[in-house]
């Protein structure tokens, strides 16, 4: 399979990589537009832009089929990655060509729903992972601290119970672990 991840910070990753390459996975990752050393503006619509044309580079360049890519969001800058996954994911799903699994990290219910506590979608609100989760025809694990003092751990929870029973696959809550941490409770076995 291949690894997809999607890293405001790639430099924090590259012993994860090595650790991917290790249980023998490809990996691909990238920086999103205005980010890290790459161009552009950053915004939602570019995020989307971009983890498309990644998607895409493997699949009709690397000959990588969808059903053997997994998108794992690493999200750092937290939380904005899970909307660039699941976007990508519900594409492949409604194109009945499921990527291979999803992986999401400290994931966000939307942008405006960190601040609020919202019922409802807004006008102007980003990353609605809320409104489109359920659409995902791939196996989904989520990832999250407990105590998460960015994105609070009940987004991870509600996306959790909103995901289709059928792909939801049970969840790692990592007990008092925050925002940025995580992979150092993993690492220690302290979940």
């Amino acid at each position: 399979p291949c690894v997809v991840l999607w890293s405001l910070k790639l430099w924090r990753f590259l012993t994860f990589d090595r650790g991917l390459t290790f249980v023998q996975v490809n990996v691909m990752s990238y920086d999103y537009s205005g980010y890290g050393i790459s161009e552009g503006e950053p915004s939602e619509e570019a995020c989307f832009a971009d983890a498309e044309a990644a998607f895409a580079y493997l699949v009709n360049v690397k000959k990588t089929p969808p059903g053997k890519i997994i998108l794992y969001e690493v999200q750092y800058g937290r939380s904005l990655g899970s909307g660039p996954t699941t976007h990508v994911a519900v594409n492949q799903s409604n194109l009945n060509q499921p990527v291979a699994g999803v992986i999401l990290q400290s994931p966000v219910l939307s942008m405006f729903r960190v601040v609020f506590n919202f019922r409802y979608t807004l006008p102007g609100d980003l990353f609605c992972n809320v409104d489109i989760i359920e659409q995902v025809r791939s196996p989904v694990t989520i990832i999250h601290g407990t105590r998460d003092e960015v994105v609070p751990f009940w987004h991870g929870e509600g996306l959790f119970e909103m995901c289709p029973q059928e792909w939801r696959c049970k969840p790692l809550w990592v007990t008092d672990a925050g925002h940025n941490n995580i992979e150092a409770y993993l690492r220690y076995g302290r979940h």
